[in-house]
């Protein structure tokens, strides 16, 4: 029984190890190439517009062109996250197989613990 809990352990470790490294490597991927895209002209829906007051419409409609050039700043930064995303990614997976490792010990104690109560089996006689 041992051995199968450990072999479940063991399994949803190497599943844990390689759903945060894909995940990784996708945030990284995504991070290096967020820098070469643009950021389109931002603009308010028409159909926000038509029910918006026009004072309120061309307010937003200003905050937005403000921001175009934040926004751009913003993108150019990504790429630099990329080290980050790797750090992020190893703190993960540390939490996360430390909490597997926690559960197959308890699993382990508690199944120990379980045989050591059960009544031993009474001694055959022999005549």
């Amino acid at each position: 029984m041992l051995k199968l809990c450990w072999s479940v352990v063991a399994a949803l470790l190497a599943a844990w190890s390689l759903l945060v490294w894909l995940g990784q490597a996708l945030l990284s991927a995504l991070l290096a190439g967020a820098g070469r895209v643009g950021v389109p002209e931002l603009a308010l829906p028409e159909a926000w517009t038509a029910w918006l007051p026009q004072p309120l419409s061309e307010g937003l409609t200003q905050i937005l062109q403000a921001a175009q050039p934040l926004l751009q700043g913003a993108l150019a930064l990504l790429p630099g996250l990329t080290g980050g995303a790797t750090f992020l990614a190893w703190a993960v997976w540390l939490v996360g197989a430390l909490l597997l490792l926690a559960a197959g010990a308890l699993t382990h104690v508690g199944w120990r613990w379980w045989q050591r109560s059960q009544p031993s089996p009474a001694p055959r006689l022999q005549h």
